[in-house]
């Protein structure tokens, strides 16, 4: 499989329950829940970003740094004019303190940054305190719950620029995106805001195995 930058069209969009025809979201590859790493080359990236702190220093850690730098090039090589954007990480479900605290997303947007000096990266979005990963809980927050514990950082809005992408692994209901969306919009009210995934989930797929490890 080669992964392919694909736009979230009104064929995929009821897929993902918080999205409107306003949202402007876009993804590489998808995911299949309870299929495992094996299923597709898709599954098995996801897997490996995921990998959580306790497998730091073990054999198999690697392979998340190798998936790191895998979509840091996928984004890249694909999208063109990279002058025209600021990418934003959606921050982890562990605010900063928390010792399981993942910062894959900001690290992969780093690794844009290394290699490419007009990629701009901008880690404006922080959590106040620790959440439960969406997957592991029934009761999943919405999108004004999800934006009532972030914080934003104004000082690091100079020369911003007039696209934002929000970016993250894997898209499934949408209310992280429309959180961060929500919230950069109160503070930057003139930007375009668009989302960069990953991979979305397929209809019906939920977090339900084991690699599940949203930090």
């Amino acid at each position: 499989m080669t992964f392919r930058l694909t736009e979230i069209d009104e064929l995929t969009r009821p897929d993902h329950h918080y999205l409107d025809e306003s949202d402007n979201c876009y993804f590489f590859g998808e995911y299949t829940a309870r299929r495992g790493f094996r299923h597709s080359e898709t599954n098995q990236l996801i897997w490996n970003l995921k990998k959580g702190n306790d497998k730091r220093g073990s054999y198999e850690y690697r392979y998340k740094g190798q998936a790191i730098d895998q979509v840091a090039n996928l984004i890249t090589q694909t999208i063109g004019n990279l002058y025209d954007y600021t990418f934003v990480p959606v921050p982890p479900s562990k605010c900063r303190t928390d010792p399981a605290y993942d910062d894959r997303i900001a690290d992969i947007l780093r690794a844009c940054q290394q290699s490419n000096e007009n990629f701009d990266f901008r880690d404006l979005i922080t959590q106040r305190l620790s959440m439960g990963a969406s997957h592991s809980t029934t009761a999943r927050p919405s999108p004004t719950q999800i934006a009532a514990n972030y914080q934003f950082d104004q000082t690091i809005t100079e020369g911003i620029r007039n696209t934002i992408v929000v970016f993250d692994d894997v898209l499934t209901a949408g209310s992280h995106f429309k959180a961060m969306k929500d919230t950069i919009r109160l503070y930057l009210p003139n930007v375009a805001i668009m989302g960069l995934f990953v991979a979305r989930t397929e209809r019906d797929s939920e977090w339900l195995d084991n690699s599940d490890l949203d930090a």
